[in-house]
């Protein structure tokens, strides 16, 4: 009989962890998963017996007898240490749980000696993987029996659909947590950076929550007097830290999961802030906090649990005090991070001295970091950080707050100097610095804030700065700017938008309009494009420019495109049945492009309505290519194998270049509609057009002109040989019953004609 090393060294293995979540994911049968989970359990904990009890039975053991797996004893377990079994004696056990409120449950016991406290902890890390691999399986079985049971009637065919997309989001949920916790398990087993791998817990956990806020609180003592957000996106949390820190203070004195109501002011009313408890080794060192909906349930907070345990295996791997309060510091520079500059920032301001605060971004920052890489890209904000430190006395604080942004808190200076040193630190950027062999050039943009009389909060300066900085880069690069307290309507009536904007998308407001695309020699239609059109309850029509680019900024573009995508397809497959050839363009906005999920959402739409994938055409901008080139090329490359087609939108107007043409797949170029305005006034422009024509047919790729407005650009796109156009001339953008009707009365189902290569 041997026994465990009962030492620090032995507490859970990550790699025995992962090696668990990687045996079991790579099995689809639920009686083989348990019986491996019993197995790798067993050979973990270096233990002689184990068993996973399911719906009040023994589904699967290791190292028992099946009369003793059977017995009485085994199954009333429970929670208990010790158990008399037959054939074996005296037995040390502990059960861990599969979920909150369930009594399924994982078993492992020794003969020799107890579990020890982190050995208990990797059983229920064991038991909570178990359980979410468990629930994958059965959303997977349940959508291939509703697959199997597909009705002929319209009516079912429709409700089974959104079931089985129910299904779909909750399979594609379990297994995004399921890469999430390995992908945090495999960063722990390569010693990745603490702050690193504490934000993956955070960031992960708020993705599956549906964006939730998600913070990590630790107590700086094993007393817990002190508790610091070390982790998490705190601008989305609530504006009282106080309640968070309250439910986090009450989850690690209680050592287990915690609730508590806090009123926040959103459209939908109350919210819960809900812990789960972080532990350090064997004492509890933290919380995992969410904002949640007040009829959250137990999937909520299962998913936080899970990632709760993930920062604990994170932090006890760390083994050292010391690794933890390295969280508070950019791995990058070495400089404080926005928490911990904030947490100095208030410090200062109840010194009441006159202090300001500066919000630097660096501009074409990205343009380097896409030439030459993240490594160098990581190494020009090393080189940016010690200019800046270079420019500030001992008592002034400097921190990168995130990707290209740094902050400076001046102490005890007048708002004039503090603008001369913002100028200073501008002029020292401006110079190149030599990064990779090669000289770089960036600049900055400054924001400059200092405490307004009615008194401000840190995060109220540091926001201050920053719409300061966001009014600098709008006046142009390289330029620092003073905060005023007008600056602040232009932000509140931005958020004001969004807060509209979002409202429209969830109640119904959102409408697309269809413009023909015609064949310019016969002026029949081929295809239509979607365009997206916004009526407001409260401001009533709004133009796209006005809200297109400002959901751009934001995720809601992402959640815009996808329903456009879903919208789109379906009215494709009802208006095919009367015009089989039709085409449909849809625009895909950089950040939609670059979503992971993207291409799955195309497939499933797609399948769903029964479209053909070479009846869709995705028009994308010439900056979602080069935002992130390597990305993008992927993307691009999963929708060709599709059967999709691909078109560059407003063509000429960006980084037109040969290079990527020929790296990426496309198949059409649709010239910007101010060519086609002035090419018959313009020389310049009429070269332009004629240029890109040219290219489009050595390239064997498709032109389309937009904006056709006359009769006289018409004959001109004729001459030089464009084969499809859009314009005023030749439809308006029209409502759906609009549309249809304008298809009808432009040609039969039999004369519409596909588009072809020229």
């Amino acid at each position: 009989m041997h026994s465990p090393d009962p030492s620090p060294s032995h507490h859970w293995s990550t790699l025995q962890l992962t090696e668990f979540c990687t045996v079991l994911t790579g099995s689809t049968d639920e009686d083989q998963v348990l019986q491996l989970a019993a197995e790798r359990a067993s050979e973990a904990l270096e233990a002689e017996i184990a068993a996973v009890v399911i719906d009040g039975k023994v589904r699967a053991h290791w190292g028992l007898a099946d009369e003793v797996a059977a017995s009485p004893a085994l199954l009333g377990i429970g929670s208990a240490r010790s158990m008399h079994l037959p054939g074996l004696g005296e037995t040390h056990a502990f059960a861990a749980r599969l979920g909150r409120g369930t009594r399924d449950f994982l078993l492992v016991g020794r003969l020799d000696l107890a579990l020890a406290g982190p050995e208990r902890q990797t059983v229920q890390a064991m038991a909570q993987l178990l359980s979410l691999i468990l629930r994958n399986l059965r959303a997977l079985t349940a959508e291939r029996s509703l697959r199997e049971q597909e009705q002929v009637l319209l009516r079912d065919k429709e409700r089974e659909a959104a079931e089985r997309l129910r299904l779909l989001d909750e399979v594609r949920t379990r297994q995004r947590l399921l890469e999430e916790l390995l992908t945090i398990q495999r960063a722990v087993s390569a010693r990745r950076p603490l702050a690193e791998v504490l934000d993956a817990v955070t960031a992960g956990a708020a993705e599956l929550l549906d964006h939730r806020p998600v913070l990590l609180v630790l107590a700086e003592s094993s007393a817990a007097q002190v508790l610091t957000i070390v982790s998490g996106d705190d601008s989305r949390a609530p504006q009282d830290h106080e309640a968070v820190l309250q439910v986090a203070g009450q989850s690690i004195a209680t050592g287990s999961h915690a609730s508590a109501n806090a009123v926040v002011d959103t459209p939908t009313g109350r919210i819960r802030l809900t812990a789960a408890p972080v532990s350090v080794g064997r004492e509890i060192a933290g919380s995992l906090v969410a904002v949640l909906d007040d009829d959250a349930g137990t999937e909520e907070h299962d998913l936080l649990v899970a990632f709760a345990q993930q920062a604990s295996l994170a932090l006890t791997d760390a083994r050292t005090v010391e690794a933890v309060t390295q969280a508070h510091h950019d791995p990058v520079t070495g400089l404080p991070n926005r928490t911990l500059f904030l947490e100095r920032l208030r410090g200062a301001l109840n010194e009441r001295r006159d202090d300001v605060v500066l919000f630097i971004d660096l501009d074409r920052f990205k343009a380097v970091n896409d030439s030459l890489g993240h490594s160098a890209g990581d190494a020009l904000l090393a080189a940016v950080s010690r200019r800046i430190a270079q420019s500030l006395r001992p008592t002034d604080i400097a921190a990168r707050i995130g990707g290209d942004e740094f902050a400076v808190l001046l102490r005890d200076i007048t708002l004039i100097d503090a603008v001369a040193v913002a100028e200073g630190l501008i002029d020292s950027l401006r110079q190149p610095f030599r990064i990779a062999s090669r000289d770089a050039l960036i600049g900055a943009s400054v924001g400059v804030a200092a405490r307004q009389p009615a008194g401000d909060t840190a995060e109220d300066l540091l926001s201050n700065a920053d719409v300061a900085m966001y009014i600098a880069k709008k006046r142009g690069a390289s330029q620092a700017v003073v905060f005023e307290p007008q600056m602040l309507a232009e932000t509140v009536a931005r958020v004001d938008l969004i807060s509209d904007l979002q409202r429209a998308l969830h109640q119904g407001d959102l409408r697309l309009h269809y413009q023909p695309l015609m064949d310019l020699r016969t002026l029949q239609p081929v295809g239509v494009e979607a365009l997206m059109r916004w009526t407001c309850p409260r401001r009533g029509v709004v133009p796209p420019a006005e809200f297109i680019g400002i959901a751009e900024e934001s995720d809601l573009i992402v959640d815009m495109g996808l329903w456009a995508l879903r919208e789109g397809i379906r009215r494709l497959a009802r208006w095919r049945d009367d015009f089989p050839a039709l085409r449909l363009n849809l625009n895909i906005a950089p950040r939609q492009l670059l979503d992971r999920d993207f291409v799955a959402h195309v497939t499933e739409t797609l399948l769903i309505e029964g479209v053909p994938a070479d009846a869709l055409t995705l028009e994308l901008t010439e900056t979602a290519m080069i935002r992130d080139p390597e990305k993008a090329g992927h993307q691009i490359t999963r929708l060709k194998e599709l059967g999709l087609k691909v078109a560059v939108d407003d063509f000429g107007t960006g980084y037109s270049s040969l290079s990527y043409l020929r790296r990426f797949p496309v198949d059409e170029l649709k010239i910007d509609r101010s060519f086609i305005s002035s090419m018959n006034h313009s020389a310049e422009d009429l070269s332009v057009v004629r240029a890109v024509i040219d290219l489009a047919e050595a390239l064997r790729l498709q032109t389309v002109a937009e904006g056709i407005e006359d009769d006289e650009q018409l004959a001109t796109l004729r001459r030089l040989g464009c084969r499809i156009g859009q314009g005023y001339l030749l439809g308006r953008p029209l409502p759906t019953d609009e549309a249809h009707a304008h298809l009808h009365a432009a040609g039969s189902p039999q004369t519409l004609t596909a588009p072809t290569a020229q």
